[in-house]
């Protein structure tokens, strides 16, 4: 009788495009935020809701990964969920992914200062006047900092590329299992 080896993991070059496709999409929806970040939210809900169907509908490798896909994805959506508010800000989420995102986050956010009540960008050194005359008594400030990148939004995105990310792991993974236990004997009962 031949046996046929499978790797363990195997990847076609449709999956890897596809990844990769992914993963530039995620990277440029960080950078630009907006739309974009709107639309790969929203891509990766209907990922979900694609996959939440083959977990019911489909049947070996297919429901498999389905499987190991949204466990992940749904634990870890519970986890920011119920670390609460903070994990929207990069500086204060006490998440390891949310620290990592940190640094991603300094280098492509961009600050000014700003007049609070026109809106209009002021000057360096006109702004560090209005916060030291402010310190010494001088009144209200009138100068605040502007950031052009929403933390919130900014950190929504990357919470949901994590959660993809460690979906498609352990999707990878149960589809790895199911091939394992599918390879092996079946073990007699005992009575």
């Amino acid at each position: 009788m031949e046996q046929h080896s499978q790797a363990a993991v195997q990847w076609s070059l449709r999956e890897l495009l596809v990844v990769v496709l992914v993963a530039g999409l995620g990277l440029a929806s960080l950078r630009l935020g907006g739309v974009v970040g709107a639309i790969t939210i929203l891509l990766a809900i209907v990922l979900c809701m694609a996959l939440g169907i083959v977990v019911f509908v489909g049947r070996r490798e297919p429901q498999a990964f389905a499987i190991g896909f949204l466990v992940p994805v749904i634990v870890y959506a519970a986890i920011v969920l119920v670390a609460g508010r903070y994990e929207l800000n990069p500086h204060i989420g006490v998440l390891p992914t949310t620290r990592a995102m940190s640094p991603i986050f300094e280098s492509m956010v961009a600050r000014t200062d700003v007049n609070i009540k026109t809106g209009q960008e002021v000057p360096e050194l006109k702004a560090q006047d209005a916060i030291g005359a402010t310190s010494q008594g001088g009144g209200m400030a009138t100068v605040g900092l502007s950031e052009l990148r929403d933390r919130k939004t900014f950190m929504l995105l990357a919470h949901t590329l994590m959660g993809l990310a460690f979906g498609y792991v352990g999707g990878k993974f149960a589809v790895f299992v199911y091939r394992r236990q599918r390879r092996e004997p079946a073990r007699p009962s005992v009575a």
